[in-house]
């Protein structure tokens, strides 16, 4: 309706000239009629017939305008009526065909990053693999750890790459299902069972024998780098892990999140006083983790207390997954 408005309002403006001038003409008809008694009946006649056929044109002008208007603004037709409209026409033409090439260009500058940057992650893992295999040959123990948590992390950096490269096609096999979460929970901590072992801290896993709506592989991913994330920050004490109202909860015994960092933390890039302090974090992890979670309609959510630790939920909208 206000685009209405505005298109009559923007028509009576432009075509003022015009309306003047049937408005003049018939006014000096009816004057006509009133001076010439002889004639009144017929220039009467001769006014109501030409103002009836001027707002017959004016309406059909306008309908005919307004067409084109819409046709213009919905799928850019339309011709240009002036020398100056000819010239703004052309000029514009030009500049979206120099966009659409420029947004071509772009784009497959992209696309070839991104294919170079999964094909180095590949080939980096290969070299990571044949050093995991190649340290085990170390007979000092403590070095040989050592190697075998520096080599992990080498390999979980990676890894985070090409999730994150994934990203990208999140939804192309995405497969949503029931799963089991005390086996995904375990194969996760097994997995970094060498820094439980190397810095002496305990896990108590409980309540999770319950299966959510999820996809596998993505929850996986978003597990493991919580638990990545609290183990850096952890030295003492443990981490406990466990589920209650649809909330799988992660809660360890770490230095904790300042209050001013908090509200942050799932930033991209952003690594916080923590991670000034450690110098470990990247501030993609919880970046990557919070992406993936929104994308599967779960919720992720972090409270923490300096010096007490912190504690990470996922919470699954069960409803919110079957419907979509």
């Amino acid at each position: 309706m206000d685009n209405q408005f505005l298109f009559v309002k923007h028509y009576l403006i432009s075509h003022r000239r015009y309306l003047y001038l049937i408005g003049l003409l018939l006014s000096s008809l009816v004057l006509f009629a009133y001076i010439f008694e002889g004639y009144r009946n017929f220039l009467l006649y001769l006014t109501g017939i030409l103002a009836f056929l001027s707002l017959l044109l004016v309406i059909w002008d306008a309908v005919a305008r307004y067409q084109a208007c819409r046709k213009e603004v919905l799928y850019g037709e339309g011709l240009p009526e002036t020398p100056l409209e000819l010239v703004l026409s052309q000029k514009l033409a030009t500049s979206q065909q120099a966009q659409r090439e420029q947004t071509t260009v772009s784009l497959e500058t992209y696309n070839d990053l991104m294919d170079y940057y999964t094909l180095w992650v590949h080939q980096i893992k290969t070299p990571i693999a044949a050093s995991q295999l190649l340290v085990k040959n170390i007979e000092d123990s403590d070095l040989r750890q050592q190697m075998e948590q520096e080599l992990f992390k080498i390999d979980s950096y990676a890894n985070v790459v090409l999730q994150y490269l994934r990203l990208e096609s999140f939804h192309d096999d995405l497969v949503l299902k029931r799963v089991p979460l005390e086996e995904l929970v375990k194969e996760v901590v097994r997995k970094y069972a060498i820094f439980f072992i190397q810095k002496g801290l305990t896990v108590d896993l409980h309540d999770l024998d319950v299966a959510v709506i999820t996809d596998r592989k993505w929850l996986l991913v978003i597990i493991e780098q919580l638990l990545s994330n609290s183990l850096k920050y952890t030295s003492t004490g443990g981490i406990e892990i466990y589920f209650k109202d649809q909330t799988l909860y992660m809660k360890d015994s770490g230095i904790g999140i300042k209050d001013s960092d908090i509200l942050r933390v799932f930033e991209r890039g952003f690594s916080g006083y923590n991670g000034h302090l450690t110098q470990q974090s990247s501030g993609l992890g919880l970046y990557l983790s919070k992406k993936i979670a929104d994308q599967l309609g779960h919720q992720l959510q972090m409270t923490s207390q300096v010096g007490q630790g912190t504690t990470v939920a996922i919470h699954f909208e069960e409803k919110k997954l079957v419907m979509d």
